[in-house]
């Protein structure tokens, strides 16, 4: 019993010494301003205009549960990491939409998996009407969300609308192996 006593005593104090360690150099401080918050007509609070992944996973209740559910296709991401050099990424979302909570987190893991610098896609969230207040989504033709965007040298190589026809995995490959990947509304 001493024993047990005195084991479970260590393990409270080491555990309490853990909890007083300083905060890491890399840690950074996360901020929702109210020009990136708006609401919806049922008063639901959503996320408007240029936004970070971090806004993203603080800001939502989804993101973490849908990354830790997706599981990568491992053949597929070695495929991905040389064909995703030099290409920029866009995503449109809605943190409102159900199509976004389902496939948004997945596509970030698919992308950070197979090495793609994460904090370089731009992320832009728009209202239930598909636009944002200063109209940054009009040169993207926004139709249905998300809508996650390759680019390369300034050119649109294609997009992944709504959802994948295979998978994530298969649709980003098919788009940058420059196949003649349609999206579910291409015509």
């Amino acid at each position: 019993m001493r024993t047990l006593l005195i084991l479970l005593v260590s393990v409270l104090l080491y555990n309490c010494g853990e909890a007083k360690k300083p905060a890491s150099k890399k840690e950074t401080v996360v901020t929702i301003t109210d020009d990136l918050k708006s609401t919806t007509i049922e008063g639901e609070e959503i996320l408007l205009g240029v936004i970070n992944l971090p806004q993203l996973k603080l800001f939502s209740s989804w993101y973490a549960t849908e990354y830790n559910f997706y599981k990568v296709n491992p053949v597929a991401i070695s495929e991905l990491k040389p064909l995703l050099k030099g290409i920029t990424i866009t995503l449109l979302m809605g943190t409102w939409c159900e199509d976004s909570q389902r496939e948004v987190s997945p596509m970030m893991k698919i992308l950070e998996t197979a090495g793609y610098p994460i904090e370089s896609i731009e992320i832009i969230a728009v209202s239930e009407d598909k636009d944002t207040p200063n109209g940054i989504e009009k040169p993207f033709d926004l139709f249905n969300v998300p809508t996650l965007i390759f680019t390369k040298d300034g050119k649109e190589m294609n997009r992944i609308v709504e959802f994948p026809i295979q998978t994530l995995e298969l649709d980003m490959l098919e788009i940058l192996k420059e196949n003649n990947y349609k999206n579910a509304y291409a015509e």
